[in-house]
């Protein structure tokens, strides 16, 4: 039984921050799978990138299948749910949207990837779904309860990961807003991410991994996705110099088995974990 990852997550580009983590892994030979569940077709694009696409469904799973690539999933998992939107708009009302599925619907497509792919590591958002998307929540119900069903079984995943951003980052960000004149509670293209809330929801980080050497993949896989992200001109430049210290390190909260008080820093996925032959 060879080493075995599975990244959930809800919308094409979620995957994109780990994209130097998977590559590192990926190179030492495990595999690793990805679980995107919506199309991601709620998301705001510029007519120019929709030439030669039919939707921006169509445009969205083109990218996401760029930065699978480049990162080096060995599989793209799809569920085609509709994308959510934020609390209260009428895309969360959707009756196609992922938020409006059954939980025990989703639950149950989670079991059936991580019974066929055996993972012994699993990503997903926490709780509060990063930065409170509605898809991102639900994907971390989901993948609770599909654990939770799987422990049960032989070869169940052994570790659960949340992706993490540093709180010290999170405050810098918060007081450049701050300082721009800006309402961190009201970031976001539409004004409805919470950035406060996001920070006062961060886990405490328990493992970090140096991924220097892959840091090259993680600027590959956000430059897929134009669609979505604009990358600054000073940061093409500079990127050299910042790419370390956006890229360099990899930070996880680890949900499950619980970090215990006086537990030393992980520096590695698979420490602990028993991958039988």
């Amino acid at each position: 039984m060879v080493k075995s990852i599975l990244a959930c997550f809800a919308h094409p580009d979620d995957e994109a921050g780990l994209g130097a983590l998977i590559a590192k892994y990926r190179a030492e030979g495990a595999q690793a799978t990805l679980i995107c569940t919506t199309n991601g077709d709620v998301g705001t694009v510029d007519a120019h990138h929709l030439q030669g696409y039919a939707s921006i469904a169509e445009l969205r799973r083109a990218e996401l299948q760029r930065a699978a690539d480049a990162i080096g999933f060995t599989e793209v998992v799809t569920f085609g749910y509709r994308d959510s939107g934020m609390m209260g708009t009428e895309d969360n009302q959707h009756p196609e949207s992922m938020w409006q599925a059954p939980l025990e619907e989703v639950t149950q497509r989670v079991v059936e990837v991580m019974r066929r792919v055996r993972p012994q590591i699993v990503f997903t958002f926490n709780t509060y779904g990063a930065y409170g998307h509605p898809d991102h929540i639900k994907i971390n119900q989901a993948t609770h309860a599909a654990l939770e069903i799987l422990l049960a079984e032989p070869e169940h995943p052994q570790k659960l990961y949340y992706t993490s951003i540093p709180r010290n980052m999170l405050r810098i960000q918060l007081t450049l807003m701050r300082l721009l004149g800006k309402d961190p509670r009201k970031s976001g293209r539409n004004a409805d991410v919470d950035m406060v809330a996001a920070y006062e929801a961060q886990d405490a980080i328990t493992t970090r991994i140096g991924v220097r050497k892959y840091q090259e993949v993680s600027w590959q896989a956000l430059q897929s996705y134009a669609s979505q992200i604009s990358i600054p001109p000073l940061f093409r430049v500079l990127r050299k110099v910042i790419g370390p210290l956006l890229f360099g390190t990899t930070t996880l909260s680890r949900a499950w088995p619980e970090h215990k008080a006086g537990e030393l820093i992980e520096h590695d996925l698979f420490s602990g974990v028993t991958v039988n032959p």
